[in-house]
């Protein structure tokens, strides 16, 4: 392993943390959820976003391996000019789709629960403190992710840069 690849993956993850943050915060206001309720927060929404970052933990770390592995890989690479926007690049396309699969797999989940628990709104269940519900929920979303980790990383290997190796007789 080296240094620069150790560096810009703790770097990546902390900046992909905090990217996650805001993507909750921002669908926690598209769905009209209030977390607090008289200055204590819902058990049920503390269920309900652990669930989605178990989920996007468990894609970030497959994301993070590949993507140290592509730095290593850049770095030490003869054929490759510009090795920061190659990085970046590689960088942009892992983490991005790291945020795809998270936000996919919640939908597929939430789609999954309306046919089997009818049409139920999370921020109306969240309210009534409904935590059978979202543990439910969580646990088909994990179940769903645990399925889905493998094909994951086997499609980001297809992004993965190319080592050319020389054939000698």
């Amino acid at each position: 392993m080296n240094k620069q690849s150790l560096f810009f993956t703790s770097l990546v993850a902390i900046v992909a943390i905090a990217l996650m943050i805001m993507a909750l915060q921002f669908l926690t206001k598209k769905l009209n959820i209030k977390p607090e309720v008289e200055d204590k927060i819902n058990t049920s929404y503390a269920i309900w976003s652990t669930s989605i970052f178990i989920t996007f933990f468990m894609f970030l770390k497959v994301a993070l391996e590949q993507t140290e592995n592509a730095i290593e890989v850049i770095i030490y690479s003869k054929t490759i000019d510009n090795t920061f926007i190659e990085v970046m690049q590689k960088i942009v396309i892992f983490i991005g789709f790291t945020f795809f699969f998270t936000f996919l797999s919640y939908y597929v989940v939430n789609a999954i629960t309306k046919i089997t628990f009818g049409n139920k709104v999370d921020s109306i269940e969240i309210e009534r403190e409904n935590k059978g519900y979202f543990i439910m929920k969580g646990s088909i979303l994990l179940l769903l992710v645990f399925s889905l980790i493998t094909i994951f990383e086997h499609f980001l290997r297809w992004f993965a840069p190319v080592v050319n190796t020389p054939f000698f007789h």
